[in-house]
């Protein structure tokens, strides 16, 4: 018969391994406590609801306002329950009971523990910070240390958000562009400075340095001394010590008098001493706690302002992408990461702290995933730099962080031997080097083992090309490894810079089966707004349910009308949603068709003066059934065809006048002028090629700016055909992007979704006659 006594002996030998009864600070009562406070928290925490009640084991630390509850039961069968409302049969159930009349005033950490020997022990823990509305489950499943404890603890309770973050690098960044600190140099500074205060000698003394001379110099002396401690070996820090130096001769660091341009005065410069001392003091705290989570979001988000500017060339991996990669590519505690073109290291971080998170509280499994499993190559020696402080302010992960290339066949052959299975990159961005960033992608699939997944975001050309050269290396990547996945993103996701991305998922080592269909996604909004002030940000926080959303739709590949498609592909064809994806039409509505009037007759108006009405041309009752309605290719419908290309310079040479100058915007019916010359006729449309694929009609003879397609009808076509046939292929707007432009290719392979009569052909009378029926056709 199973008895509890046992499960208390089995706790008791536990909690002795541990070294909780030889610790002077730490207090082990049972089923009772002396402590006044505690007896009164519980005064009415019985299971039954009526009296006291305690756990078999309370434990306290002296001068610490934290606790332990340990509640035991003989049968594993009473573990816990489904809702864990049985706070007298089961063991999580009871100690969570008694650990919310003790959270109030304690940060308490909650332990059920059932089964009478070590063989057969379950284990479970929980978190309640103090005044917090609920409790935490913690992964770790096995009897947490005190050290373990004391880590949980300290790491779940600090309050800062990444709003404050945001804030610090701001006011960093404002600090360091006052006192005319070049960009290029800022994120070095940073760099260096969080080294060196991991130097208590320096810690201790750097504002008692007479002169900024001395101040520089032990600046390094410490950096060089910290590296030292690391074993980073002398190549790597020699590397990093040439970076930090560049900053010795900086007057704005080394002069002893700064004019200050507010007071117009000559005043002693502290510049440098002030500026360690803001480090010190908001982030020195998050270190020496080992709070590489929060940490690693603050100087992510610091680099990213302070090196914002385009003279530093950093194009960061925005950190919400970077752990998303650990999503997609379901990163295990036991995989090895590799990135190729680390710069900050931003995509290790973010591997890191998954990986530890997935591993519970194991302080050892931690070590060796710092020590053994993140492998970085960088071969710009700023951002070198840059990635080993970075890791190193986590407690390790910079022994594996190479200077040099990554194309260099030795670099390989160590990167090899520690057999990465993960592979995460942001290859470098340059305009028509797809083929390039696609080189980057075979090389980091040639390192890993197999069936490692590699998951790379890259400039939407990688994708859509159709060079010779990006054929050839897709041919190749199609040859020995699997594509899996292509995630379109968001047009603004580098803001400010104008890069239109895709993430491509690859599986090393299995050639392609081109019977096989590729998962897609239109991933185009994740739920971040632009701040003026913040860049990008999840304001409304969005981020965390569309990004369920979108990895339940991958993993269980899902065909979802506007999100996802399942398309088989070979090299040859575009590596994207938009080029496959059906557009959503049930949606569709006559609120539509009357905005894109409105515009219209806005336009009219405002350039025309003609008279306008709300009334329509026809009292019918009609409404649209696009289930009934059939595809068309524009090819069919339409001859497309290049505009004139126009210069503004030579139209300005002619005068104004009567005939509209089109051009690539999508306001005022695409026009941006109106001049004494025209080089097409009317009665078209016309199409933006280089941004957004906006269509318009053109009842006039007009010129047109570079990037501007006909659409000629093959039909007779009047204004109210015209207008429905540009609201259809609006709809459309969704494939293209400065990254997958409205080509002429592309739009004779596009297919619009038109009524159609007894003969299946389109009904033009039906479209003609549904738009007289909208408010505002009459001033048509």
């Amino acid at each position: 018969m199973a008895n509890e006594k046992n499960t208390e002996i089995l706790v008791r030998e536990m909690l002795f391994e541990q070294g909780y009864y030889n610790d002077p600070n730490v207090i082990v009562e049972e089923q009772s406590s002396k402590n006044p406070k505690i007896d009164k928290l519980l005064k009415f925490a019985s299971k039954n609801g009526k009296g006291k009640g305690y756990p078999e084991f309370i434990i306290q630390f002296r001068n610490s306002p934290q606790i332990i509850l340990i509640e035991c039961k003989a049968n594993v069968s009473k573990h816990e329950s489904p809702k864990r409302d049985k706070y007298k049969d089961y063991a999580v159930d009871g100690v969570l009971l008694y650990a919310n009349y003790l959270k109030d005033d304690f940060n308490v950490i909650a332990i059920a523990v059932s089964g009478e020997n070590q063989k057969e022990r379950k284990i479970s823990n929980f978190l309640w910070l103090k005044g917090h509305y609920t409790y935490k489950d913690l992964q770790d499943k096995n009897f947490l240390s005190l050290n373990d404890i004391a880590s949980i603890i300290t790491k779940q309770s600090l309050p800062i958000t990444e709003e404050k973050l945001n804030e610090k690098a701001m006011d960093y960044n404002s600090f360091l562009h006052e006192n005319s600190i070049p960009e290029v140099e800022r994120c070095t500074l940073i760099s260096a400075i969080l080294v060196a205060l991991e130097d208590e000698p320096f810690l201790q003394s750097y504002l008692s340095y007479s002169n900024n001379h001395d101040l520089i110099f032990n600046l390094i002396g410490a950096c060089e001394r910290v590296l030292k401690s690391n074993h980073l070996g002398y190549q790597k820090i020699d590397v990093i010590i040439g970076e930090y130096s560049k900053f010795k001769n900086n007057s704005d660091f080394s002069s002893e008098i700064k004019y200050d341009k507010k007071t117009k005065k000559q005043e002693k410069n502290t510049i440098l001493r002030d500026f360690i001392s803001k480090i010190r003091e908001d982030i020195l705290p998050y270190i020496g706690h080992s709070q590489f989570d929060v940490l690693g979001k603050f100087y992510t988000q610091f680099i990213r302002y302070a090196g914002s500017d385009k003279k530093t060339g950093l194009v960061l991996t925005p950190f919400h992408i970077t752990d998303f990669f650990c999503e997609i590519a379901e990163l295990s505690q036991n995989d090895t990461v590799f990135d190729p073109c680390c710069g900050t290291g931003g995509f290790l971080v973010s591997a890191m702290n998954y990986m530890i998170n997935q591993s519970g509280n194991n302080t050892d499994r931690h070590t060796k995933i710092k020590s053994d499993q993140l492998i970085g190559i960088e071969k710009r020696s700023d951002m070198f730099a840059h990635a080993c402080s970075n890791m190193m302010m986590r407690g390790d992960g910079k022994s594996h962080i190479f200077y040099g290339s990554c194309f260099d066949e030795k670099l390989k052959e160590q990167v090899k031997s520690l057999k990465p299975t993960r592979g995460f990159l942001n290859p470098p961005y340059q305009d028509g080097n797809a083929d390039e960033q696609l080189e980057f992608i075979e090389n980091t699939l040639e390192c890993l083992e197999k069936d490692g997944i590699c998951v790379a975001i890259c400039q939407m050309s990688t994708v859509v090309s159709d060079k010779n050269s990006v054929k050839l290396l897709k041919q190749r990547l199609l040859e020995k490894h699997t594509l899996k996945a292509v995630f379109s993103m968001p047009n603004d996701l580098f803001h400010p810079v104008g890069v239109v991305t895709s993430i491509l998922v690859f599986q090393a080592y299995n050639p392609h089966n081109k019977d096989n269909p590729v998962f897609f996604g239109y991933f185009k909004d994740d739920g971040f707004i632009k701040s003026k002030d913040q860049g990008r940000i999840d304001k409304n926080k969005k981020w965390m349910g569309i990004k369920k959303r979108w990895l339940d739709t991958y993993k269980t590949l899902k065909e979802i009308p506007g999100l996802s498609i399942m398309q088989q592909i070979s090299y040859e064809d575009e590596w994207c949603a938009e080029a496959y994806m059906e557009t959503d039409y049930s949606s569709f509505t006559k609120d539509i068709f009357e905005k894109n009037i409105k515009q219209y007759v806005a336009f009219n108006m405002l350039n025309y003066d003609i008279e306008v009405t709300k009334n329509n041309c026809s009292d019918l009752k009609m409404s649209i059934d696009t289930k009934s309605w059939k595809y068309f290719n524009l090819n069919h419908l339409f001859n497309v065809s290049s505009s004139k290309t126009t210069p503004l310079e030579t139209l300005k040479e002619y005068g104004t006048g009567k005939y509209p100058y089109v051009s690539t915007q999508s306001t005022n019916n695409g026009t941006r002028g109106f001049y004494a010359y025209y080089t097409e006729e009317g009665n078209v449309l016309t199409v933006d090629s280089a941004i957004t694929g906006y269509c318009s009609y053109q009842a006039y003879q007009f010129s047109a700016s570079d990037h501007v397609e006909k659409l000629i009808p093959k039909f007779q076509m009047n204004k109210w055909i015209a207008l429905f046939l540009s609201t259809i292929i609006n709809l459309e707007h969704h494939r293209f992007s400065y990254g997958r432009k409205a080509s002429q290719t592309r739009l004779k392979k596009l297919s619009i979704k038109l009524p159609v009569d007894k003969e299946n052909n389109p009904d033009w009378e039906f479209m003609e006659n549904y738009i007289k029926t909208l408010p505002y056709s009459l001033s048509l």
